[in-house]
C-alpha cells in the first residue's frame, strides 16, 4: 500500500512523479524552476513548488489547501534542510495571507 505525501513535503524539482501538471524554466536558465501539481485530479494546479536560487533544491511552496482555487498557504525553507522556516496562511479565507509564523531556528 503507497503512502500518500503530504502536500507539505516540497519534493524535488525534477518535474516527474505523481499529480505533477507542470514544470517549468521561469528565467530560461533550462532548470526546472517551478513544478505544479494537481492533488486532487480536477486538472488545476493546487501545489505549486519553486527553487527560487537556481540550486536544483526547493525552497518555497503554495498550496490552495481547501481546494477553492486561490493560494492559503506560502512556505519558505530558507536554509533548504527540508523544514519550512517561514509559514504565512489564510486563516479565515478572504484572499490575504494573515497569519505569519516563523521557526524559532530561522
Amino acid at each position: 500500500m503507497s503512502e500518500t505525501p503530504s502536500p507539505y513535503d516540497m519534493g524535488d524539482m525534477s518535474g516527474d512523479g505523481p499529480g505533477v501538471v507542470g514544470a517549468h524554466d521561469r528565467d530560461g536558465d533550462g532548470k526546472i524552476d517551478l513544478v505544479a501539481y494537481d492533488r486532487d485530479g480536477d486538472g488545476r494546479a493546487d501545489k505549486l513548488v519553486f527553487d527560487e536560487d537556481g540550486d536544483g533544491v526547493p525552497d518555497h511552496l503554495a498550496l490552495d489547501r481547501n481546494l477553492d482555487g486561490t493560494v492559503d498557504f506560502i512556505g519558505l525553507d530558507h536554509d533548504q534542510d527540508g523544514d519550512l522556516d517561514v509559514v504565512k496562511t489564510d486563516t479565515n479565507h478572504d484572499g490575504t495571507l494573515d497569519t505569519v509564523i516563523t521557526s524559532a531556528e530561522e
